[in-house]
């Protein structure tokens, strides 16, 4: 009973959190042609919605006919629990008669908990099968389409696998091993598997079955098959590793053969108009092998994980299916045909609105001769929107946790979950180029650059985790972008960027979210400074900023505070800001002179300077920081 295992578990976890919302996406594609050749898309919708009390499910199938204006729910998946309430259908299979989309039959759970019953029950309204347990597959003989076999965990008759000889309407068991998949070429010929997950064959009917491989482990199946009538195709999955195994003799004992294998759910579909014609889909790529799965070449790449493939015979065209978008695909082209919204969810790992803030605590260490560290607050806010040159409506957001940058540009594209930063000086289409894919999950690769932007470079998400702080607890991304000294950040439902940590030559920094304010709600502390000053317009303690541009050439700026604090005799500082190189030589001194407190930006010209890690020091009494630059030519 896998999977009522799996569901009794989300009903658990559901409890641990006061609210948790899955918004509506797609989750299964299949597909069949009827007799005039059009094509018939099924695809479910998953969505779910739980708390401490109630929890409700839905993973509906819809039917979409490609060229007609036909797109309507077709059978009902769902869950309802509550304390004065519980209802519950799973379908898990259904098959067609004819390739008829209006005579079908279908089987899986009704119910959940201690006492869930299996059903089959046929377009017509009809259940003629209802007994304890679940029914997982089921198939109608392609040569006599009143013989059908269905097979699950069927506990009160100790039988898992029954047929029916008219059509569905009554049903008789055959045998203990569970009825997996008919060939659609001999009405006489099954498969089955045991407890142990060794599969069997039967070639007369399920009256005897004989084991045709021994594997073992097995927690489920899928058969495919090739139109040469010997080729086998099976998806399985154990520990988590999914498989294609392959038989080239009609899935006889010694005839299987392990062709592909992925950590990821994988899903194929044979191109049932050229026999070794196959489409595996692994995470957003797409391969074909024409050579019954010995060998797979590239097709195409979407750009999110695939839910599932169908390929229309006699034709170029495939169709897949991902969260939130169902597409046609061609060897020249790629097509959206059905779409759903990006939830809301989504955008608020990134929660752009004109006064959001957020107040960070930056710590670094420098593993010099002897080790010392610098501490700094460093503020984000989104201050205004505006039009940039490219006619783009962007967030201006003054940032200093980005090297060298005070105020920036960014934008969500809602249709992609995607978030943009403007660069008036790239050559980029619309001087603009993503920082963060907010619909990339764990193991995905994208083209992001948060840390700025690096020809080459990518983000890998690193892992999904949970935020808990100041009383909250909400799904954490974790991301790592691939450049020198690859630098860790996550970004956080509700809050946003919450954390970064980056390393160099010679020490490492720490930036942590110290609190927020999100759309007039305050978390944490964001207090700033407190010191009470009768002059506020001046600076009220040291700062020394990230040069900008960070990497330069040839010239960068620098900018740094003397605060005023109500020195007695003397109001002015002796301060030098001197560069060195990374061997600690000094190359350059900018400012050696007395200053009173105010704010200063210096230019730095490395004309004639290698390029290489340059750092920069401020020193002003007992005030001594440093800082790091990159000169890049």
């Amino acid at each position: 009973m896998n999977k009522l295992i799996v569901i009794l578990s989300v009903c658990i976890t559901a409890n641990i959190f006061s609210q948790t919302n899955i918004s509506p996406q797609f989750s299964e594609l299949k597909g069949m042609e009827d007799q005039q050749g059009n094509s018939h898309l099924f695809y479910r919708i998953y969505s779910e919605t739980y708390d401490a009390n109630t929890h409700s499910y839905n993973n509906d199938i819809y039917h979409l006919v490609i060229g007609l204006s036909i797109d309507s729910l077709f059978l009902r998946d769902y869950l309802y629990s509550s304390p004065v309430m519980e209802s519950a259908r799973f379908i898990y299979d259904y098959e067609f008669w004819d390739n008829n989309f209006n005579e079908y039959i279908f089987c899986g759970m009704i119910g959940f908990g201690p006492e869930p019953f299996a059903f089959i029950e046929r377009f017509d309204g009809n259940t003629n099968y209802y007994e304890w347990g679940e029914v997982d597959d089921i198939d109608i003989s392609k040569q006599n389409d009143s013989i059908l076999f269905a097979g699950g965990n069927i506990f009160s008759v100790q039988d898992r696998t029954v047929k029916s000889s008219d059509g569905g309407w009554n049903w008789l068991p055959v045998n203990t091993v569970k009825f997996i998949s008919l060939t659609p070429f001999d009405q006489n010929t099954l498969f089955a598997v045991d407890d142990a997950g060794n599969l069997f064959k039967s070639t007369n009917g399920g009256a005897d079955f004989f084991i045709v491989d021994t594997t073992g482990n097995i927690t489920s199946n899928k058969f495919f098959y090739d139109v040469d009538e010997t080729h086998i195709y099976r998806l399985t999955s154990e520990n988590n590793i999914n498989f294609l195994i392959v038989s080239d003799n009609q899935g006889s004992a010694y005839s299987w053969q392990l062709k592909y294998s992925s950590d990821s759910k994988i899903f194929i579909c044979v191109d049932g108009s050229n026999t070794g014609g196959l489409y595996l889909a692994d995470q957003k790529d797409i391969y074909l092998s024409t050579d019954y799965g010995d060998n797979f070449n590239l097709y195409k790449t979407l750009d999110k994980r695939i839910v599932g493939i169908y390929k229309k015979p006699n034709s170029d065209k495939l169709y897949a299916a991902t969260k939130y978008r169902i597409y046609e695909i061609t060897p020249n082209t790629i097509q959206v045909i059905k779409s759903l919204p990006i939830p809301d969810e989504v955008f608020d790992y990134y929660p752009l609105a004109i006064g959001n803030r957020w107040v960070y605590e930056e710590n670094t260490i420098y593993y010099d001769t002897i080790p010392h560290g610098d501490y700094n607050i460093l503020i984000k806010e989104v201050l205004r929107d505006t039009i940039a040159p490219n006619n783009k409506k962007y967030y201006v957001i003054k940032d200093e946790t980005i090297w060298g940058v005070d105020e920036v540009l960014e934008r969500i594209d809602s249709t992609e979950g995607k978030v943009y930063r403007y660069d008036e000086n790239s050559s980029l289409p619309d001087n603009e180029y993503v920082i963060d894919d907010l619909l990339a999950e764990k193991g995905d690769t994208v083209q992001s650059y948060r840390m700025g932007y690096y020809e080459g470079s990518f983000t890998r998400v690193l892992d999904e985790v949970t935020f808990e702080k100041w009383g909250l607890t909400k799904p954490k991304k974790v991301y790592e972008q691939y450049i020198l000294h690859p630098p860790v950040y996550s970004l956080t439902q509700g809050i946003g960027l919450d954390s970064i940590y980056k390393y160099f030559d010679f020490g490492d920094t720490w930036i942590v979210l110290k609190g927020c304010i999100i759309n007039g709600t305050v978390y944490g502390d964001t207090t700033v400074v407190s010191v009470e000053d009768e002059t506020p317009n001046l600076p009220t303690e040291f700062y020394l900023s990230q040069n900008y541009p960070n990497p330069f050439n040839p010239s960068t700026k620098i900018k740094f505070t003397i605060p005023n604090v109500g020195r007695r005799g003397s109001s002015t500082y002796n301060v030098t800001l001197k560069v060195y190189d990374v061997l600690g030589k000094e190359v350059a001194t900018l400012v050696n002179e007395e200053l009173p407190p105010g704010e200063y930006e210096i230019e730095f010209d490395a004309t004639g300077l290698p390029s290489g890690v340059y750092f920069y020091q401020l020193k002003a009494g007992n005030f001594i920081q440093t800082k790091k630059m990159i000169l890049l030519r």
